[in-house]
């Protein structure tokens, strides 16, 4: 008997709007689904707690889930894709009256991430490594990123790398500065988050995905086109105010998991140690998960 319940790990981001407009819409009701959101911090403390079965998939940072696959924490399958960066959506912000200035000044800094050894201090390494500079590595500091606003603005960390809506957020509420773009240049369009299970609840549980993958894609199908939508629903689960939500910058919203441009994340890894040998991210997507709805 395939599982009709499923427990969704998920940081509330912007980019998570499609799979919270599909609930709100009913289309997973009218797959026969019902879905339970499960709050995370990020994908690193969530694919254990899935491996072990306590979460069916995981929405989250594509790093975390290609090192699970690499150190066999679990054995990962791609679902479905979830977003990739547009410009002023992955961005590295300081303290309004801080002294930094440039990439470069990160150097040996403190900096906020959600989660440590994930796509956010990659795509910080990266950005650093073409800056031209010798610079060394800045320390990771874990907290969500309902904390980081705060923890700037204390000094309890000199830089913090957010995405929307709490880039808006933190800019907003704190005078946080943008000190640069985490997705630029070599990380431009950088796919940032996918939902994901294991090898073993998909294959258990193939009508189910293919449900939930039908009802996904009609929400990404609302987020792509309805800008007042995404708004609405990220007033709701990411609990930011109206104001808030009418200047966050959307992200992209693909409509299909293309294993060329998810392959640049692994490739990207393997160029800065994150893994000791080639990934290919095609055979971790599921099949269905390749075509376009």
């Amino acid at each position: 008997m395939e599982k009709k319940r499923i427990r969704l790990g998920v940081l509330p981001v912007l980019g998570a709007a499609p799979v919270f407009l599909a609930a709100e819409r009913g289309y997973f009701a009218a797959e026969g689904l019902e879905v339970e959101f499960v709050t995370i911090q990020g994908a690193g403390a969530a694919i254990p707690t899935m491996a072990r079965g306590e979460l069916d998939l995981v929405f989250g940072n594509y790093v975390s889930f290609f090192t699970a696959e690499a150190k066999r924490t679990a054995a990962i399958r791609f679902v479905a894709d979830g977003y990739y960066a547009n410009p002023r959506t992955w961005m590295v912000l300081v303290a309004k009256d801080s002294p930094l200035r440039k990439p470069a000044d990160l150097s040996g800094k403190r900096v906020a991430v959600t989660t440590a050894n994930s796509l956010a201090d990659l795509t910080i390494k990266s950005v650093l490594g073409t800056s031209g500079a010798n610079v060394t590595v800045p320390s990771f500091v874990e907290m969500p990123y309902t904390q980081m606003g705060e923890a700037l603005r204390s000094r309890r960390v000199d830089a913090a790398l957010l995405s929307e809506p709490y880039i808006t957020d933190v800019s907003k509420r704190y005078g946080a500065l943008p000190l640069f773009d985490a997705a630029a240049g070599p990380t431009a369009e950088i796919p940032i988050s996918g939902y994901a299970t294991t090898e073993k609840f998909a294959a258990d549980n193939p009508n189910t995905i293919a449900a939930f993958q039908r009802a996904l894609s009609r929400g990404a199908a609302v987020a792509v086109t309805d800008r007042t939508a995404v708004e609405q629903s990220i007033r709701g689960y990411a609990g930011v105010d109206e104001q808030t939500a009418a200047l966050v910058t959307l992200v992209g919203y693909p409509t299909s998991l293309d294993p060329t441009r998810l392959q640049r994340v692994p490739d990207l890894m393997l160029s800065y140690g994150g893994l000791s040998q080639r990934l290919d991210a095609r055979s971790m997507i599921l099949p269905s998960a390749r075509l376009t709805p």
